[in-house]
């Protein structure tokens, strides 16, 4: 299935162009860069023209508390670290290379899975306690206990692509960021892949509020937005890193994080969804306890690349109608194999359970999604554009059977804008550009937004209340069965002399009560209305 929703223009020139992309991808993912070797790990992707660093930033959120480490069980193993919040930071980037310079083995990205909470130099027991971790989340994962440390041992002696803290190159990279709890050893290849493209790379583990493991909750959505703002600060006081070009990728519930923290920093360029419970009704419901969670926050172009699961569905962000969404479906991956988990199958057959195919190849493929994503909205590349918007070529359907892009509605203006227009222009600002936006959009403004504006219209710019209710007009012809939408504008057409349109609105308002759903509804907010209500209809009558 491949659907380009409002986008027909963009589809016809696709058509024409459908042989170029093919072998673009056959290209990429077939053949290895010319004078440069892949390792093992990487499959047949291909390395670009940097070489790449590696370093690890060990810092502290001096203004919050440390943490003790936790295991998945949430068992606690306290640390003696007491500066602050323990932000262990890894970074890749592009790089210049000596002729003394040796890669790392993956057993050095393992070490610092020791050092997360402790930033202490690595002995036989951290080593040991860090082996042990790898291990049992792996078997958790789904290794069911058949993952040892014997078979640790062949992942540990892998090639990696990196290099230890060489001289990065001159120039501004663009960012990506790629949290996980089991950071870096869980997203290596990957950022490694990246970085080699001409991307620079930040990892670190988004942490519980008390311990080391995230919460999951709303709570801890709002804890790992706090940790990925002072990460993505640290890694963009280097002077490689470019402020201006900015993607997010999570895996897992760290989906999610990511895009709480664009809805608050537009400062981010795009969000990359692998395989995370962003498509899930269960993470939409924690992020609609948050409070920036709104349609109209959201809106940079995503990435969701997905794979069968019972709870995991592109529905559950069709509300995303602010973002351009790229939607693409991997029938034989399933959640982790998007992580080293799929390229580690080759070497440790069954390492998170019995693959449903080639989880592998599915990985690369994923890479080279992403890798054709963060080409496309941080360096404007257009046949990588082009490539996205493609229906998936034969040769690769059985690992990406399914294509759909989701066209965005045009963003409303933030608030401070229409603030600043108001003040300048009067009501008929707000209302020329509800006007315009509303051709293609029946609900141009978030409910949220008219509450905000009616409370900031109320100190001393609305004496004689005509804004707030034109502006309730506005509100009421997109929510028309809004209990809340209804009240004000019967309160508000009251105070401006309105008498039989109040009547009218309050009786209305009445009878959505009885079936509005809306979450600001609770119980005591219903009685409270109703009484206020059936106050002024006495009055009035």
């Amino acid at each position: 299935m491949h659907r380009i929703r409002r986008a027909p223009i963009e589809f016809k020139l696709l058509r024409r162009q459908w042989t170029s992309t093919t072998l673009l991808l056959l290209l990429c993912v077939v053949q290895t860069a010319m004078g440069q070797a892949a390792p093992t790990a990487w499959g047949d992707l291909s390395p670009g023209p940097y070489k790449v660093g590696f370093r690890t930033i060990f810092t502290y959120d001096l203004a919050r508390l440390s943490v003790p480490y936790s295991d998945w069980d949430g068992r606690l193993y306290r640390t003696g670290q007491k500066r602050g919040r323990q932000m262990q930071i890894n970074v890749w980037y592009p790089a210049e290379l000596t002729e003394i310079d040796q890669t790392l083995a993956f057993g050095h990205y393992l070490d610092l899975m020791a050092r997360q909470t402790d930033f202490g130099p690595v002995d036989e027991e951290k080593r040991r306690f860090a082996n042990e971790q790898f291990v049992a989340k792996t078997n958790a994962l789904g290794g069911n206990g058949s993952f040892t440390i014997e078979k640790l041992d062949t992942l540990t002696k892998l090639a990696t692509a990196a290099y230890p803290d060489p001289r990065p190159i001159a120039g501004k990279f663009p960012l990506i960021v790629f949290p996980n709890g089991g950071s870096p050893a869980f997203q290596s290849i990957m950022s490694e892949f990246f970085a080699s493209h001409g991307f620079i790379v930040a990892a670190g583990a988004l942490k519980g509020q008390h311990a080391f493991s995230e919460d999951i909750s709303a709570r801890g959505i709002e804890t790992a937005v706090a940790d990925l703002g002072f990460l993505i600060n640290e890694v963009l006081k280097t002077e490689q890193a470019d402020a201006e070009r900015i993607c997010l990728i999570g895996n897992a519930i760290t989906s999610s994080h990511i895009v709480a923290y664009q809805a608050r920093n537009p400062r981010i360029d795009c969000l990359v969804s692998l395989d995370g419970g962003l498509l899930s009704q269960f993470e939409q419901n924690l992020l609609r306890q948050t409070a920036y969670y709104d349609p109209q926050l959201v809106n940079k172009p995503i990435l969701a690349i997905y794979a069968p699961h019972p709870s995991i569905d592109p529905q559950h962000i069709e509300h995303l109608t602010f973002s351009r969404r790229f939607l693409f479906h991997f029938p034989q991956m399933s959640e982790f194999y998007f992580l080293n988990f799929g390229a580690f199958e080759k070497f440790v057959p069954g390492i998170i359970g019995e693959p449903k195919g080639d989880v592998g190849k599915g990985f690369e493929l994923a890479a080279m999604y992403c890798l054709k994503f963060f080409e496309a909205f941080l360096k404007g590349d257009q046949k990588s554009k082009t490539f996205l918007m493609s229906k998936p070529m034969p040769a690769i359907a059985k690992h990406v059977d399914k294509a759909e892009v989701l066209e965005a509605l045009q963003s409303a203006p933030t608030t401070a804008i229409i603030k600043d227009g108001f003040l300048n222009h009067g009501i008929d600002f707000i209302q020329g550009v509800y006007a315009e936006l509303r051709k293609d959009n029946p609900t141009p403004f978030s409910r949220s937004f008219y509450s905000e504006l009616k409370d900031w219209l109320a100190w001393k710019k609305d004496p004689q209340y005509e804004n707030r209710f034109l502006l309730y007009q506005l509100a009421l012809d997109s929510y028309p069965d809004s209990a809340t939408v209804n009240y004000y504008l019967a309160y508000f057409a009251l105070e401006t002399g309105r008498i039989e349109m109040s009547i009218r609105l309050n009786r209305k308002t009445l009878e959505l009560l009885k079936t509005d759903t809306s979450e600001e509804l609770t119980q005591e907010r219903k009685a409270e209305m109703t009484t206020f209500i059936l106050k002024d209809l006495e009055t009035l009558n």
